[in-house]
């Protein structure tokens, strides 16, 4: 995407701006490498919303590249976006080494049980992640399983968002006790 392409080299440069809404673009896989490209020196921004941009694994992996080593974004939207499980193992990884990330939003994509696996699993060691949306995942019983057991360690969540998935009865009651 070349309008992706100029806003990216622009912020390599620029250590003024400190949030960038850029939803509806559809700047897609390509766009979100390009901006992926400056987080990794930009030293300014703090939040970057990129919901509804048609970014896939292969963007959402990119921004979790970037993510792996930027210091000073806090908060991420990738919401609405073609985001599966290998797109949401790539921000789990990244939410591993990440120590400023403290909200991230992912509603709306497809990352199912296995990406709720995979971020719960980051959930265990993450020291700073305080917000997480998951809203309209296609999460069931297992991601909901998996998602229990990180809260019952994470010290830090303070809102987990899972409207819209195929969570039964008893794994929702199993997600209240985790965090009481």
């Amino acid at each position: 995407d070349v309008g992706a392409s100029a806003i990216g080299k622009a912020l390599s440069v620029n250590a003024v701006l400190k949030e960038l809404y850029l939803y509806y673009n559809f700047i897609g896989d390509a766009g979100a490498e390009a901006l992926a490209g400056a987080l990794h020196v930009n030293a300014g921004l703090t939040d970057l919303d990129l919901r509804s941009q048609s970014i896939g694994d292969t963007g959402a992996a990119a921004s979790a590249n970037a993510l792996s080593v930027n210091a000073v974004l806090t908060k991420l939207d990738l919401e609405n976006n073609e985001i599966g499980p290998a797109g949401a193992e790539a921000l789990a990884s990244m939410l591993r080494v990440n120590a400023v990330l403290k909200v991230l939003w992912l509603g709306g994509n497809s990352i199912g049980d296995t990406g709720a696996a995979a971020l719960s699993d980051a959930l265990r060691v993450n020291a700073v992640l305080t917000e997480l949306q998951l809203g309209g995942n296609s999460i069931g019983d297992t991601g909901a399983a998996a998602l229990s057991k990180a809260l019952r360690v994470n010290a830090v969540l303070t809102t987990l968002v899972l409207s819209g998935n195929n969570i039964n009865e008893n794994k929702k009651k199993q997600l209240r006790d985790a965090v009481q």
